[in-house]
């Protein structure tokens, strides 16, 4: 069966693979105004960008055709764009399976900190383990190494927290990094690979703590295959109350009173997936919720000796999703929100979603909290493809052990 529809990762509209066109790459092709890419980036449509002409072609066989022939040179052109928006598309999106991968917290939640090292561990590891690879699109990977690789990978360096779009029309929310995941698998007798568009965010907190900024620079969200919800533990009184002064200082560069809490961002957050789904407030949404403690390594003292949450994740080294960890792992952090009286947020996350999950993170390891000079070791994370692995594995991207 063919693909019929596709999510633009750029725009998040989501279209008929019927729809689709190629842009021109010859040169020599005049410019023509493109409105399209114009409003994608918030231009002025009265001064529209140049660019070269885009094309709908002929659909042969009901499948989208490899490539398209310009109607003004005559030049054949393999660029696919989207009709919407007219930023280029990987094949991943064409022909693929879409995921879009949604970073929700509050602000100062470590946002910036797992995206930028879950991406370097998909690259160098996870991919790797599940016998596959994954690739950059575009300027991608140009732009992931510049940034938050060599920040924290290069400079040792803690990243500094996201600007709002309010603040910086470019800060992630309109450029997203893009990747395509390519796992080998055997059907019939023969090896074949399976190629997914991985889709990343780091939103700023503030752009979450507004319905009106999150329907226009966050509606990203509603088309995601799955949602990782931040939970920074310093923002927790009864987590707060059992470490120093110095220990939370240096955990924390905001003034929690001033962010919205969690379970008021997961109301927003759910209203806005529901407005757009058109769904009525009593229907729970089926898109999977990892809901993570960030920062671990600094409440992993106050975890029960021999918690499994503790251990090194298995799921790598096994090559499928450890179903008894996963099980171990969640009851711990439910009971450890619990003992923290997170109930709030607990109940918010049940009456919302029909399918979630606890877990617990440290994007740049245990014992490597930065000090005041913002200085930390290379990143050495702990159990941060645990969320990421149980999505994919609810999407049956990746197998569950039985």
């Amino acid at each position: 069966m063919f693909k019929q529809t596709f999510i633009c990762p750029f725009c998040f509209d989501e279209r008929k693979i019927s729809d689709l066109q190629f842009r021109c790459v010859n040169r020599r092709c005049k410019d023509v105004d493109d409105i399209e890419l114009t409003r994608y980036e918030n231009g002025d449509i009265r001064i529209p960008k140049k660019g070269k002409m885009c094309f709908r072609p002929i659909m042969k066989m009901g499948r989208f055709p490899d490539s398209g022939t310009c109607p003004d040179c005559g030049s054949v052109s393999h660029k696919v764009v989207c009709p919407s928006c007219h930023n280029a598309l990987p094949e991943s999106t064409v022909l693929g399976t879409d995921m879009i991968i949604s970073i929700v917290g509050a602000r100062d939640t470590g946002k910036s900190h797992f995206v930028g090292v879950i991406i370097n561990e998909l690259i160098e590891r996870i991919s790797v383990r599940f016998n596959g690879a994954m690739e950059g699109f575009d300027d991608t990977m140009q732009r992931y190494k510049a940034g938050p690789y060599q920040k924290l990978f290069v400079d040792l360096q803690k990243l500094e927290l996201t600007k709002s779009s309010e603040q910086d029309v470019n800060n992630g929310a309109y450029r997203p990094l893009i990747f395509t995941l390519k796992l080998k698998k055997k059907a019939f007798f023969k090896e074949t690979i399976d190629s997914f568009t991985l889709v990343f965010f780091d939103t700023a907190g503030e752009d979450l703590e507004d319905s009106d900024v999150m329907s226009t620079v966050n509606k990203y969200i509603c088309k995601s295959a799955g949602i990782i919800f931040l939970l920074d533990p310093m923002q927790i009184p009864a987590v707060r109350n059992q470490l120093d002064e110095n220990t939370v200082s240096r955990a924390s560069s905001v003034n929690w009173h001033l962010t919205s809490r969690s379970d008021e961002i997961m109301t927003r957050v759910s209203k806005m997936i529901r407005d757009d789904r058109h769904m009525k407030s009593n229907q729970k949404i089926d898109i999977p919720v990892a809901a993570v403690f960030s920062k671990f390594d600094v409440i992993a003292k106050l975890v029960p000796e021999g918690s499994t949450v503790l251990d090194t994740s298995p799921h790598c080294q096994e090559k499928q999703f450890d179903m008894t960890d996963w099980h171990n792992v969640d009851s711990e952090i439910r009971s450890l929100l619990t003992e923290w009286g997170e109930e709030s947020f607990m109940s918010q996350v049940d009456v919302n979603y029909t399918n979630y999950s606890y877990f617990a993170v440290s994007a740049l390891g245990l014992n490597n909290n930065p000090g005041t000079d913002f200085k930390i070791q290379r990143p050495h994370p702990h159990r941060i493809e645990d969320p990421l692995l149980w999505i994919l594995k609810e999407n049956g991207v990746v197998k569950a052990s039985k």
